[in-house]
Parts: structure tokens; sequence; C-alpha cells
């Protein structure tokens, strides 16, 4: 059996897949992980309607966790200071395919994390998706970041998402 955190990488991929399949665009992994766990693609239909990958891309860093907690009206995790670094070091890139953070919450007991009936698949809590825009840390093992509740990584936050990045805005 494979240990408690790569079933919970397994399962943020999976969740990622459905919410960016459900909002009609594909979601695919890198042959290599050097800080991006997949990018989003915007699939767009032509006049015809061939439908063909448009080219926009969003680079993806995917974290699941049972150890988050909501304060107010912020999800607050601590992310790893590497991790924490890559991002913020790929924001200061002018030119740089856009890139956010997706973290998966999950509840603290494993067998709360999924449950399947014949009328549904469930996968407990949720994920919530922040672009990194600060400086570096020196911290070495940690940086604590709080992410907007509004932050919901849905079908909806993709659709948004990829078309500003298509109108040239920044996330």
């Amino acid at each position: 059996m494979i240990p408690r955190q790569h079933k919970q990488e397994q399962l943020s991929k999976a969740y990622i897949n459905a919410v960016v399949a459900h909002a009609g665009h594909t979601f695919s992994e890198p042959q290599d992980d050097y800080g991006v766990d997949g990018s989003m693609h915007k699939i767009a239909s032509s006049a015809n309607g061939r439908r063909y990958d448009s080219g926009i891309v969003i680079d993806v860093q995917l974290k699941a966790t049972t150890d988050w907690t909501l304060q107010d009206d912020f999800v607050v995790y601590d992310v790893e200071a590497k991790t924490f670094n890559d991002l913020a070091i790929r924001f200061q890139e002018d030119r740089a395919t856009e890139m956010i953070l997706a973290v998966l919450c999950l509840p603290q007991d494993e067998n709360e994390w999924l449950s399947i009936t014949n009328e549904q698949l469930i996968l407990k809590k949720c994920c919530y998706w922040c672009k990194i825009s600060d400086q570096s840390t020196n911290n070495t093992s940690s940086k604590r970041i709080k992410i907007p509740k509004d932050n919901l990584f849905s079908p909806e936050a993709v659709i948004e998402l990829l078309e500003k990045v298509a109108k040239g805005e920044k996330i």
C-alpha cells in the first residue's frame, strides 16, 4: 500500500483533473517535476466547431494536506520554504507562464477523505488556489500563507483564471 503522503498527492491530482475537465479544459502532467505538477490548458473552438489547444496555459504546483486551519475568511497553510521560494521566483519572471499554488485541504481522518456510493463519489474537503507574489523567504523549513476562502478551486475559477491569461492580464 502506498504511503499516506502519496495518497494525498494522488487525490489532489484527481481533484484538479476533475475540476479542470468539468470546466471544459485539460490538465496535463509534466514528464519531470521541476516545481510544476501540471498545466491547465485552455481549449478553444474554431469557427467550424473544431476544438484545439489555444496555447493559453497556467502552470500549477499541487499540495495536499491535513495540516491546515480556517482563520476568519482564510485558509492558513504552512508551505515548504523551498516551494514558496520557487513560486516567488517564478512570479518575478516577467515573461514566465502564469503559475498558481493549489492546496487540497483534507480532513484529519483518512477514512473521511473519500466516500463512494452507487449515487456519488465524494472527495472531502476542497482545494483552494493562490498566486505567490511575495518576495522569497529566508525561512528554512516553511512559510505560512493565507489563502482567501473565496479562492475555491472550482470550474468557475478555472474558466476565470484562463480567461484572464487569455486577455493578457495577470492573475
